[in-house]
């Protein structure tokens, strides 16, 4: 089975050194960046990855990113033998809840042809120069009681496609109508978000106070995951590892029992999104009966009245 990771890249040579060598190292066969002209680096660590055969890198230009990114998994389907396409940001790692992200995926039912995986949001910390990921090890939490969810409720979970050869990509509808069948109320992939990573004004900012009252309330809760693997994957100071370049490759490891049930709790809440989704599709398919209804006993009216007339 191949997993194939599809990304839209601009200007992220702050991040994407540490998403590629994460991301092949965690279950990820090979990368197609799409780089509409970035000015900062992204371009040469594309090229680095791609000269060890872990990437291509496509320029890509004019059109809407929701095209670009069609045409680049439509590519991971007919190039590169894609069985599933994850099509991601680099402010987003995605971590499996298994030993690899191909583990996780290769006992989904063939029916289905979307997997939702739930977003973490790492708040932006003050940047005193230290790596994003040393410094953002807290995130949003979906345990604390009452919590107000400020996002909507959609925008908690994120989509991995079963390839086909015609795939369309649509940030806005997963499922394409309902064409895509996704799997309800599992969620075998969690997507680390790191919105705002460096250089940003320090008003947006989350401080301790801030920090320390979420804590306490259960609306953040410490995750050191994403840090503790990209320790691992280090190489000198600032280098990251490739898949097969070094003996202490990222190791993954099944999630505990406890660590299941919390899991669980916040999986729970999240199942709103589909009945929301669904609530929409009801609602589009009574307008769509209510129109039906509305030419179809006129039309029916007039039937029955010919069918009364007498015949001459």
């Amino acid at each position: 089975m191949s997993v194939v990771l599809t990304m839209v890249v601009r200007d992220a040579a702050d991040v994407l050194e540490a998403n590629l060598a994460f991301h092949l190292n965690a279950g990820v066969d090979f990368v197609i960046a799409g780089d509409p002209g970035s000015q900062d680096g992204t371009t040469e660590i594309l090229d680095s990855f791609s000269r060890d055969g872990h990437l291509v890198r496509m320029p890509v230009e004019g059109g809407s990113e929701r095209a670009w990114r069609t045409e680049i998994a439509r590519l991971a389907v007919a190039e590169y033998g894609a069985d599933w396409v994850i099509s991601s940001s680099t402010d987003e790692f995605w971590w499996p809840r298994g030993e690899s992200l191909e583990d996780v995926l290769a006992v989904i039912p063939p029916r289905y042809s979307v997997v939702q995986a739930l977003v973490r949001v790492f708040p932006p910390r003050a940047d005193g120069g230290d790596f994003f990921a040393e410094r953002m090890t807290v995130r949003s939490s979906l345990l604390a009681s009452g919590e107000r969810v400020e996002e909507p409720l959609h925008s908690m979970l994120r989509p991995v496609y079963r390839a086909e050869p015609n795939m369309v990509i649509d940030q806005e509808d997963w499922t394409l109508g309902g064409r895509r069948v996704p799997l309800q109320a599992r969620y075998p992939i969690e997507v680390f978000r790191f919105p705002v990573r460096a250089g940003f004004p320090a008003d947006n900012a989350v401080d301790d106070p801030r920090i320390a009252s979420g804590l306490a309330d259960g609306s953040l809760v410490v995750d050191e995951r994403l840090r503790d693997a990209l320790r691992r994957l280090r190489v000198g100071e600032t280098g990251f590892a490739p898949p097969g370049e070094r003996v202490n490759r990222l190791e993954l490891r099944a999630p505990t029992i406890v660590d299941d049930a919390s899991y669980a709790v916040e999986c729970a809440a999240v199942g709103e999104v589909d009945l929301v989704r669904l609530d929409r599709h009801i609602q589009g398919l009574e307008q769509r009966i209510a129109v039906l209804e509305a030419r179809f006993w006129p039309r029916v009216v007039r039937r029955l009245a010919r069918l009364g007339r007498p015949r001459r």
